[in-house]
């Protein structure tokens, strides 16, 4: 029998499923589970760069972009409100940082005017006091020799007064004398001159007695009548105007001279805020445009103001200019040397969508607000922002006027879809 015959039977035989070929069968598997490794491998590398694969569908059910819906009572424990977004008009802003500080116009430093020492104080830090109200009592030999001065001129005034009705008295005496011809016509003139010598030298005296008292009332004393005892002897200081004494620089038994102050009196109701602004940004502000300051005490409140002044000068160290802005503060609670935050309009106002700053939250690196899409569920939505100014913000993109967001309380609704992406981000 030849070869050929006798592998037939084994060609025949590697045919059946059951015969001696069967171990080749694991081969053939291990064949296809490397080409699958080896697709695999290939579509990773080349997949694009910063592109993974599509999550599952469970996973994308856990996206945090999905809606949270609470039920009525979670929404009442949690004290959400929910409101729509307005439309206002606001200006473009330009923001500096900015320092508080008093108001020069309607600040006092009160200094003596003589030469003298403090016998009394009346007023401490911290006082308000009203226009005119003594703050403290000066002793100096200036006030002697100004009520000496006083004195005399009124002294000089009576005199004057008593010459006139005399020379008035000879003057009428010497007419009639001049109609019964019983004394020349030059002795009359003479009366008559006499009378209008007396009346100009009154009138001198009543000069000199006003001089006197203008030199008492420059030392803030009245000139009412002559002193007595220690009364009208002592130089008052007085508060110009209605403020609140910021510093007291003298005791009793202090020695003074022209220009010490001794007081520094400011009223409060108006401040400064003096901000710093680039010299790029210079065309866009203006004297008498709006500003919007805070300050990290209220960080919540806005208050108002106005540009007063553009600086002259560039700071050659910052290349910055000063920019001063009045701010009113009625109710006192600015105080000086606080640091801020301005807003300086610089165009005219247009129209914006703004939301209470409440809704707006931090997700992901995203300012985020829940929409309400239906009755308690709420979608959270990526915005833009733009200024905050009295609590509430402008968003540029992402909502439309009129949609309604969740403000107070919303923080809820940020803690479950933290809560709920948690074991993704674990995993």
């Amino acid at each position: 029998m030849s070869m050929s015959s006798r592998e037939e039977p084994s060609a025949a035989h590697g045919a059946d499923t059951t015969g001696v070929r069967l171990p080749t069968r694991p081969r053939a598997t291990w064949v296809v589970a490397a080409a699958l490794a080896l697709a695999a491998l290939v579509g990773w590398w080349l997949w694009p760069a910063g592109e993974p694969p599509a999550p599952p569908a469970s996973a994308a059910a856990e996206a945090p972009d999905a809606p949270v819906t609470l039920t009525a009572e979670a929404r009442r424990d949690a004290g959400l409100v929910v409101e729509a977004a307005t439309v206002v008009q606001r200006a473009d802003a330009l923001l500096a940082n900015a320092v508080l500080a008093l108001d020069e116009r309607r600040t006092a430093r009160v200094g003596s005017s003589v030469e003298g020492l403090v016998v009394a104080t009346f007023s401490e830090v911290g006082d308000r006091v009203r226009a005119g109200q003594v703050l403290a009592h000066l002793h100096s030999h200036v006030v002697h020799d100004a009520w000496a001065e006083y004195r005399k001129a009124v002294a000089e005034r009576r005199r004057a007064e008593a010459e006139l009705a005399y020379a008035t008295d000879g003057a009428a005496r010497a007419s009639r004398l001049m109609a019964d011809k019983a004394i020349s016509t030059q002795e009359h003139e003479r009366a008559i001159a006499n009378r209008a010598l007396a009346a100009e030298q009154l009138d001198i005296a009543r000069t000199e007695v006003r001089r006197a008292e203008e030199a008492l009332e420059h030392l803030g004393i009245t000139n009412s009548e002559d002193p007595t005892g220690e009364s009208g002897e002592q130089i008052p200081a007085r508060a110009p105007f209605p403020g609140v004494v910021l510093e007291r620089l003298v005791t009793t038994g202090t020695a003074v001279t022209p220009g010490t102050t001794m007081f520094v009196v400011s009223d409060l109701s108006s401040l400064w805020a003096l901000a710093e602004v680039d010299e790029t940004a210079l065309a866009r502000v203006a004297v008498q445009r709006p500003i919007h300051l805070r300050v990290p005490a209220y960080p919540d409140e806005t208050f108002e103001g106005q540009v007063s002044f553009v600086g002259d000068t560039v700071n050659p160290k910052t290349r910055r200019v000063v920019v001063r802005a009045a701010v009113p503060n009625p109710s006192g609670r600015l105080k000086p040397e606080m640091y801020a935050t301005v807003d300086i309009d610089t165009g005219a106002p247009r129209a914006v969508v703004v939301v209470p700053a409440t809704a707006v939250h931090d997700l992901d690196g995203r300012q985020v607000v829940f929409v309400e899409e239906a009755p308690g569920s709420f979608r959270p939505r990526a915005v833009a922002l733009g200024r905050e100014q009295a609590g509430t913000v402008e968003v540029r993109t992402g909502l439309a006027a009129g949609e309604r967001v969740a403000t107070t309380g919303s923080f809820l609704l940020k803690s479950a879809i933290v809560n709920r992406t948690a074991p993704a981000e674990a995993d």
